[in-house]
């Protein structure tokens, strides 16, 4: 099938199904000179009369009328047009979609934190051919789909395509186990639309998966479910220092830190409100007490704490963004270093942490050479992690947020796994469009068929 980049321009006087084909386009696509084709985008095709005219630009004038019926947006488009001469049919795409859980509406629609990493894949898809959007899985769900595109760097709602590719970016794990979602995941089936990000991934899953695999297991901090109060009894003793997280937190959330200084037990919390300053007890039953509220309220794991690298007396790890690049490969696109706030446990940004380069900052704690030795490895480890996550969960992945620490023995650790990774936590050469955004929107084009070169 042939496949090129064109712009796609509104033809404000002619009525009908109705397109102008320049000679160029005609070219590169060795188009028949005929006077009808079948137009398709999203789920509608439309027959369409069409002539040839001069012009030195890759370009398809349509009218009104067929925007309106492919549910476009009435102004230029930069998209990819594919041509099948069997069908004698062109195909516009790819409709790239955002999904979100739900959104407002007011004079000035933004989408959180992920606003500007939508902005950055919307100008790309501008500049290398894609219709980009972002929706609900209520707007998704009706016959005549809402969307949100971008007009002059602003939010637009209107009427879509339906979309040749989903981005997961549901922000609720309830809306991801409703009945809602799972009937969104039977339409997009049934229509043959790839859903990546499939869901959240708890923690629990991924560490069973990760204690699967030998190369990965000599990296993975001791790790239980909590299931009962002597499990916990049991950690605490032979590791004195632990940590329990819930198994589908996020961000440092809700994190308690436990250690056990010769029988009196310091817990410490990152839940809002908490005090930093540790809380202490003089035996085990009165902390399992104070702690029981808060533990019967979700399930969680109970993992080792790691003596990890510090500096000025502050815990350091590290975040890798990996994206898939084809049907198999994944590469690293970000990495970086977080240093945790003064006197806090967690690197999260959202907790006080900051960001710096992984060679910088381990330059000023190593020599060149254990430096270099522990950049490499950390990335192997981290591409190693991404894969086989990817290769033992139900569903499509095209990215992985991979936490890891080094300890104080130089051993590196793996953390945890994010199958929705903040988009905050990231250097670029480009400031303007992120190497995470284009990585998203070139797998989309892999996955919905179109050419990603």
């Amino acid at each position: 099938m042939a496949e090129t980049k064109i712009l796609m321009i509104p033809l404000e006087e002619k009525n009908g199904f109705y397109m102008e084909i320049s000679d160029s386009l005609q070219k590169a696509l060795t188009l028949p000179l005929i006077q009808t084709f079948s137009l398709h985008c999203g789920q509608e095709t439309v027959k369409t009369k069409a002539s040839f005219i001069r012009n030195e630009k890759i370009v398809l004038y349509a009218s009104e009328e067929i925007y309106n019926a492919l549910h476009l947006p009435i102004k230029s488009l930069t998209l990819r047009l594919q041509y099948d001469k069997f069908t004698n049919t062109f195909k516009l795409g790819p409709v790239i979609c955002v999904l979100i859980d739900s959104i407002q509406d007011d004079e000035k629609i933004q989408f959180g934190n992920i606003d500007d990493f939508c902005k950055e894949m919307a100008n790309y898809c501008a500049e290398i051919g894609a219709f980009f959007c972002i929706s609900t899985l209520t707007d998704l769900q009706q016959n005549q789909k809402k969307g949100f595109h971008l007009s002059h760097q602003n939010w637009k709602k209107e009427t879509i395509p339906c979309p040749d590719v989903i981005y997961n970016r549901i922000r609720s794990r309830k809306l991801e186990y409703s009945q809602k979602y799972l009937k969104f995941l039977q339409f997009a089936a049934a229509n043959d639309i790839p859903v990546f990000n499939h869901r959240y991934l708890n923690k629990w899953e991924i560490h069973k998966i990760f204690a699967s695999n030998q190369h990965l297991l000599p990296y993975l901090p001791k790790t239980m479910l909590l299931t009962k109060k002597s499990d916990l009894q049991v950690f605490v003793n032979d590791f004195q220092d632990v940590f329990i997280k819930p198994i589908n937190g996020s961000q440092g959330r809700r994190i308690i830190r436990l250690k056990n200084r010769n029988d009196l037990f310091e817990i410490y919390f990152t839940h809002p409100g908490k005090s930093e300053q540790p809380i202490i007890f003089h035996s085990f039953q009165e902390m399992y007490k104070h702690l029981f509220p808060y533990l019967k309220r979700e399930p969680h794991i109970i993992q080792q704490t790691i003596d990890t690298i510090k500096l000025d007396n502050r815990p350091l790890d590290f975040r890798f963004l990996c994206h898939k690049i084809n049907h198999q490969d994944w590469k690293i696109t970000s990495s970086v270093a977080r240093l945790s706030a003064k006197d806090q446990f967690v690197s999260n940004l959202a907790k006080g942490g900051e960001l710096y380069k992984i060679k910088k900052i381990l330059s000023d704690i190593f020599d060149k050479s254990t430096c270099l030795h522990l950049c490499s490895i950390l990335s192997e480890i981290a591409l190693e992690a991404a894969k086989t996550v990817e290769m033992n969960v139900e569903g499509e992945y095209g990215e992985f947020g991979i936490d890891m620490a080094v300890s104080e023995d130089q051993k590196p650790w793996i953390l945890e796994v994010n199958t929705k990774p903040s988009k905050n936590i990231e250097y670029s050469l480009n400031p303007s469009i992120r190497p995470s955004a284009k990585a998203i929107i070139r797998y989309c084009y892999l996955i919905s068929g179109y050419d990603v070169s």
